[in-house]
């Protein structure tokens, strides 16, 4: 435990049963907090890393719910709320964008990626935010899509920009109450959600040559930047971005 002051704590890991959100919501249960593992689909997964976390001497929840639904959200918080009577720490890492050019998306694609990936963050910080007693810690989690155009990215695009901008409005926001709000953008990882995509093989080996520490970030690496952005050392560090990717993103293109 190298954070002690989030022992005790309760938190949120939206999409938490794989990637970078189970290791971020293994990573929090080690520092002592009770992790929540929401999950979309895979209730197996979600199940995984909350076995994983009790074995470990931990306190975890599978918690269902589609962030894109507002109904959802609010279920979840219910849930929240009769299980612990608090929440301290979110983490909205779940994100679901259709591929695709602009030119060729639909009215029907824009929203479900709009509601998945930045409406649900507005929607998960309210319902946070009343559960948090004058500390608390919200991390989100974008990519290198919000500030670079990328093939296929035509709406998560915008998608990841639009919450690259309600981080730093939630920021300004939230200060005064005590909760701190700030993201991190990690580089390309082999993650079964990324190895999903299209052309992934390719990418992965294109970032493993480009970084300038010739490998690829792990998501154990990015629980560990988010362990320290919840944690009271990072407590003047207010609405900003921390790049893990090994320098890949500095070089441009």
């Amino acid at each position: 435990m190298l954070y002690r002051e989030l022992n005790g704590k309760t938190a949120l890991v939206t999409g938490g049963s794989r990637g970078f959100g189970r290791a971020i919501a293994e990573r929090l249960a080690n520092e002592g907090c009770t992790v929540f593992v929401n999950y979309k689909r895979s209730k197996s997964e979600a199940e995984d890393v909350v076995d994983s976390i009790q074995k470990a001497g931990g306190k975890a929840f599978a918690l269902r719910g589609d962030v894109g639904k507002e109904e959802k959200i609010q279920h979840m918080f219910k849930t929240i709320k009769s299980e612990t009577g608090q929440l301290d720490i979110l983490i909205p890492n779940a994100s679901f964008g259709i591929p695709g050019e602009l030119m060729g998306t639909t009215s029907k694609y824009w929203e479900v990626t709009m509601n998945a990936t930045a409406r649900s963050l507005v929607l998960l910080a309210q319902e946070s935010q009343k559960l948090m007693k004058g500390w608390g810690r919200i991390v989100t989690v974008t990519s290198y899509g919000g500030q670079r155009v990328l093939n296929g990215y035509g709406i998560v695009g915008p998608a990841k920009a639009a919450v690259e901008s309600l981080t730093r409005s939630l920021a300004v926001e939230l200060a005064p109450k005590g909760i701190l709000v700030n993201g991190v953008m990690p580089g390309v990882s082999g993650t079964k959600s990324f190895l999903a995509i299209p052309g992934a093989e390719s990418v992965l080996e294109e970032g493993l040559n480009r970084s300038p520490m010739k490998r690829l970030v792990s998501p154990e690496e990015v629980g560990n930047v988010v362990a320290f952005l919840c944690s009271n050392q990072a407590d003047m560090i207010c609405g900003q971005f921390i790049v893990i990717d090994g320098g890949t993103f500095i070089l441009g293109y």
